[in-house]
């Protein structure tokens, strides 16, 4: 097989099962991947939903729906702009900080967990690898 395409179904396989992990983990709390997505988005600063769209690549209308969902848990709240009442902000309730603590997701144990078993130089191997392709990829792209 071609070295590139097997990279490229690494990539993909890899991207499934993280995406399993976290889908699992995050399901015992009542949270979806993309809820997280938006959830990261505004966790430092409040940000429009056109701002979380562009950063989530989701459509508006879809990250629209997403907030709708987060402000009936109550973990996020829609607030108007003080200064232009057609800018409306999405920013964090106390109990996205709450959901933060619970989640195990967030923590470093969940990842010394996943990692658990494999050798240092396991490990090393890894971590030069990604850093050698996320390098090239992001040369590339400049």
């Amino acid at each position: 097989m071609n070295k590139s395409l097997h990279i490229r179904d690494l990539l993909k396989r890899l991207n499934k099962t993280f995406g399993t992990m976290a889908t699992k983990e995050l399901s015992q709390y009542g949270v979806t991947v993309p809820q997280l997505m938006v959830i990261r988005e505004i966790h430092p600063d409040p940000k429009t939903i056109g701002q979380i769209s562009k950063a989530v690549d989701l459509s508006y209308s879809t990250v629209s729906g997403i907030i709708d969902r987060l402000e009936r848990e109550q973990l996020v709240e829609r607030v108007r702009d003080e200064n232009d009442r057609r800018v409306v902000w999405i920013r964090k309730t106390p109990k996205i900080s709450e959901l933060f603590a619970k989640v195990d997701f967030f923590s470093e144990n969940f990842y010394k967990r996943i990692f658990h078993g494999f050798s240092d130089e396991d490990l090393d191997i890894i971590i030069q690898s990604m850093e050698t392709l996320i390098a090239k990829l992001e040369e590339r792209e400049s």
